[in-house]
């Protein structure tokens, strides 16, 4: 009987931790951020951020501690409607407590003041470290991609 569970705990370890690896570090305060972006929820997202991360918004100055980025994401929100956000990992390394992801991004928000939806397209690239057993954000850069350059001859 023994021997079953051995073999049946190895067969669960061997089949569970690639799925739980897909998403360790930085890719774990990625997911956190795009469910509390979409939904709009400023403390949420706040939530995904260390007690004295940095912030760099596209177009925006440097944010830094999580009382700042949460009132910066309160008021994004305040004025904008999300509709849609994509994030497209190209890249994430983890080693020990910290952990490095890119890629690009997509964001489309309507202004409620009235308008247009308008769509941002950019790159990121993040740092994470495990506080108090999660992922979270202590470096959060992201950039609008730059306008497209005219070919010279």
């Amino acid at each position: 009987m023994h021997r079953y569970l051995s073999i049946a705990a190895t067969l669960l370890c061997v089949f569970a931790l690639p799925g739980y690896a897909a998403e360790a570090g930085s890719q774990q305060a990625d997911a956190c951020w795009h469910k509390a972006f979409l939904a709009s929820n400023a403390d949420a997202t706040a939530a995904c951020y260390a007690a004295d991360a940095v912030m760099w918004a596209p177009g925006g100055t440097m944010t830094t501690g999580n009382k700042a980025i949460r009132d910066s994401y309160a008021k994004f929100f305040a004025d904008n409607k999300v509709t849609n956000v994509e994030l497209k990992p190209m890249g994430d390394k983890t080693v020990g407590e910290d952990s490095v992801g890119w890629g690009t991004y997509s964001i489309t928000y309507t202004p409620r003041a009235g308008g247009a939806a308008k769509t941002e397209n950019g790159r990121y690239t993040d740092i994470a470290r495990k506080v108090g057993g999660h992922w979270v954000y202590t470096v959060d850069h992201a950039s609008d991609d730059p306008a497209p350059t005219s070919a010279k001859p």
